[in-house]
C-alpha cells in the first residue's frame, strides 16, 4: 500500500471514529482545537505535550494560546461549534499532508495543524 493511501486511510477512519466529538465525556475537558485527535490515538498526553514544547522551540512566533486559536478554528463566518470545528480540523490535517505541510517535532512527523494543536494542549495545561 503506498504511504499516501495508508495516511488518507488513517485519516478517514481516525476521523469516523472521533467525530462527533461528544462534549462533557472527558473530565478537565479542554477545547477541541487543542485535542489532535489523530496523534492522541498513538501516544499519551505527555508526549503529546512534548511535541507542543518542541514545536513552540522552534516556532516562537505562535508561541500564544490565543494566536493558536486564530490559526485553527475555522475562519470565513464557518460555526464554530465542537462538530464544525473537528470536520475543519480534519480537513485542514489531510490538506498539510496533502500539500507537504508537515513537520518534525520530537521524532514525529506530524502534521503543521496537528503540531499547532500539540502546542496548544501544551499551553492549556495548568
Amino acid at each position: 500500500m503506498q504511504r499516501r493511501v495508508f495516511l488518507k486511510l488513517s485519516a478517514f477512519t481516525a476521523a469516523v471514529l472521533a467525530l462527533p466529538f461528544t462534549p462533557g465525556c472527558n473530565p478537565g475537558e479542554v477545547d477541541a482545537e487543542s485535542q489532535p485527535v489523530f496523534f492522541s490515538h498513538l501516544v499519551d498526553a505527555k508526549t503529546i505535550a512534548a511535541a507542543g514544547k518542541a514545536y513552540l522551540v522552534t516556532h516562537p512566533d505562535e508561541n500564544n494560546v490565543d494566536k493558536l486559536k486564530a490559526i485553527l478554528l475555522p475562519k470565513n463566518g464557518q460555526p464554530t461549534d465542537v462538530n464544525a470545528i473537528g470536520r475543519s480540523l480534519v480537513v485542514s490535517i489531510a490538506n498539510d499532508f496533502n500539500t507537504g505541510g508537515t513537520v518534525t517535532v520530537s521524532g514525529w512527523i506530524l502534521s503543521a495543524t496537528e503540531a499547532r494543536q500539540c502546542a496548544l494542549f501544551y499551553l492549556l495545561q495548568p
